[in-house]
């Protein structure tokens, strides 16, 4: 699933250009993932094997908000315009991957400045990001997208967020304390198998931009008419790539600032905002699970002749 030429031909030499450098090498913070629940294995594999039997951080007062349940993420070197990814879920031992906790990904990870009231003694600076998360609900695949903003501590009850900062409504203005927008509420998916020791899940996260229309990436098909700016998000029970029929079990659009008060915060051109594969475990539960990058949309894949 190679950028064809008449996608780059299309391309801008500003858009071109603010794709180099699109791979990276990026540094972890540590509060991206404390425990090691997540492995990198390559650019393109990562994998979670963690055991939250005992609920994380029940004997601190430092995590106590958490309620036991860990989450985690690892940044990739994807700075993506796009990039399609197979998500397993693995029973393994005990009822992992059965109703265990979240897989999937923050992207468009934007770090903010200092906190304004001086909440800051850790030198933490707030993230504002997208975060996708698929669950194995006692054998109901389903899926949530949310917008966060403002993030300090990804160990707090839904990242810190108070109920009254949690919203289904596109913000009017760029929120200053932590909040969640509620772009697609948690929903159910069918068409997934998920009784076997595995079960495989394909995400595509495209940003609209100057490959919009293009008949080379499979999410924009779901959404043609996606205004330049938004975050497509597909989601299929089989390989788009290797199966052209495939329709998506779900899909969302985060839109464009165009489309909305606030919308995505994507600005037309192609993101340099790095991705995450992201997991939220919960307290008593043991989660299993790999991705694979199959096909990544970005700069060093469509200078090939």
């Amino acid at each position: 699933m190679k950028l064809s030429k008449k996608v780059i031909a299309a391309m801008s030499a500003a858009a071109l250009l603010a794709m180099a450098g699109t791979f990276v090498a990026c540094s972890d913070d540590d509060d991206d993932d404390p425990e090691g629940a997540i492995t990198k294995v390559d650019s393109d594999n990562y994998t979670v094997d963690y055991d939250n039997s005992e609920g994380y951080g029940t004997d601190s007062d430092t995590k106590s908000g958490s309620l036991g349940t860990y989450r985690a993420w690892a940044r990739t070197s994807l700075k993506h315009l796009g990039a399609l990814t197979k998500i397993t879920f693995k029973k393994g031992d005990a009822d992992a991957g059965k109703g265990s906790g979240v897989m999937g990904f923050a992207w468009d990870l934007k770090q903010g400045t200092a906190l304004a009231d001086g909440d800051d003694e850790d030198n933490t600076k707030p993230l504002t990001f997208n975060l996708l998360g698929l669950r194995n609900n006692n054998g109901t695949l389903q899926y949530y997208v949310s917008r966060y903003y403002n993030i300090t501590d990804k160990q707090k009850t839904n990242f810190g967020v108070e109920s009254a900062n949690s919203t289904k409504i596109n913000p009017e203005s760029e929120p200053t304390a932590a909040t969640e927008w509620i772009v697609e509420d948690i929903k159910a998916l069918s068409g997934v198998d998920l009784s076997g020791e595995t079960a495989d899940v394909w995400v595509e996260i495209v940003a609209v931009g100057d490959t919009h229309g293009s008949d080379e990436i499979k999410a924009l098909d779901e959404y043609k008419n996606a205004s330049d700016g938004a975050w497509v998000v597909a989601i299929y029970a089989k390989d788009p790539s290797q199966n052209q029929d495939t329709v998506a079990i779900g899909k969302v659009v985060i839109p464009a600032k165009a489309d909305g008060a606030i919308g995505s915060g994507y600005d037309a051109k192609p993101s340099q905002s790095k991705q995450a594969v992201y997991a939220n475990i919960y307290k008593g539960h043991h989660l299993v699970g790999a991705w694979e990058y199959v096909d990544t949309y970005a700069a060093d894949e469509v200078v090939e002749d």
